[in-house]
């Protein structure tokens, strides 16, 4: 399949005529992933992630001369079991009408007609698939599950959806819906995920006020605590809480604020990180065409404890490419090993 599909273009003497002139459909999420995720290195293999356990009381009256025996840690594990995944995209320049002037004009045909890598056109592209490759991470990096199903299969993908891009690994909110279950004291009840429509799904006035309120509650206090303790939140439960702050004075804690052009959230001092993301995806893909997929989601935890493990973390945004004489095709290549841990179900509160 070509790269450049042109065919719906009007080709004439004025049609753009470069490819920087081209407008390229936005990214839903181009962070860098460390905003959100420690980024642990040097996995390519299944590796264990060993826990020790919190001691308990210490220190009792002394009688005679034997010290008193305590407790010790208890040691469990988890294991991190990465995948190595890939995918090519290939541009052969003859593919191109011969009309179009996106890409440059040769002064001989062999190479330089063929060859496109290290051109300021071909650099554009290379760009564009690099932040289509990170919005994939995020999105692999939530809602991959290695038992992904369709709606017509009782699973929750809309149907039609190529789940082989989904079922690699288990994804983050796989492990936490495991691990904080509807009957744990850390999870939160969202009660209109449970709509029987898309209407009924809507949020009331004021719910992610009482919700986030309810998700600081119920934490733990090391989570409470913690530097770098955040709340991932939906965006349909993020403009709740702003229309609350609009019409509500909720006290200095309870704010957003604008830094260097960027809106910044936060209750009671802790931000809430907007995730457009999942909004997207779980409308795209976690649709059975009456209602979504637990539509509100929000998850207070630390980067830490939700880290993602790679052989390198360049591989998870930088692409090789290179020109192949053979096939007089230009190549852009990716590959790497990825997986993504909940590590310790008590530094998080789910709300789902």
């Amino acid at each position: 399949m070509a790269l450049v599909n042109a065919d719906n273009l009007t080709l004439n003497p004025r049609e753009a005529e470069t490819v920087s002139g081209v407008i390229f459909s936005r990214v839903y999420n181009d962070s860098d992933l460390q905003e959100f995720h420690d980024i642990e290195t040097g996995i390519d293999v299944s590796t264990q992630i060993a826990f020790a356990g919190r001691l308990g009381l210490l220190g009792k009256k002394a009688v005679g001369c034997t010290p008193n025996e305590a407790g010790g840690f208890e040691l469990t594990e988890k294991y991190w079991t990465p995948v190595l995944e890939d995918f090519r995209l290939s541009h052969c320049q003859a593919d191109m009408p011969a009309l179009l002037k996106l890409f440059k004009k040769s002064k001989r045909i062999n190479p330089d007609f063929f060859d496109a890598v290290g051109t300021e056109e071909f650099g554009v592209i290379i760009s564009a698939v690099e932040s289509a490759m990170l919005e994939n991470m995020h999105r692999k990096i939530w809602f991959n599950d290695t038992t992904a199903e369709t709606v017509d299969n009782n699973g929750v993908f809309t149907n039609g959806t190529d789940l082989d891009y989904f079922n690699s690994f288990d994804g983050l909110f796989k492990q936490i819906f495991a691990e904080v279950p509807t009957t744990a004291a850390n999870y939160v009840s969202i009660d209109k995920n449970a709509g029987v429509d898309y209407a009924s799904q809507a949020l009331a006035e004021d719910a992610a006020l009482d919700i986030f309120e309810k998700m600081v509650t119920a934490a733990d206090e090391r989570l409470v605590s913690a530097d770098d303790a955040y709340i991932l939140a939906s965006r349909s439960l993020a403009d709740n809480y702003r229309a609350t702050l609009r019409k509500k004075n909720l006290g200095s804690g309870f704010l957003e604020v604008v830094e260097e052009g960027r809106p910044r959230l936060f209750f009671d001092g802790i931000e809430v990180k907007v995730r457009y993301d999942w909004d997207r995806y779980i409308k795209t893909y976690q649709d059975n065409g009456t209602i979504h997929n637990l539509p509100h989601r929000a998850v207070f935890t630390t980067k830490s404890n939700i880290p993602v493990g790679t052989l390198s973390d360049e591989d998870l945004y930088k692409l090789d490419v290179f020109y192949d004489k053979t096939l007089k095709t230009n190549i852009m290549d990716a590959a790497y090993t990825i997986d993504a841990k909940h590590l310790e179900s008590y530094m998080t509160v789910a709300a789902y």
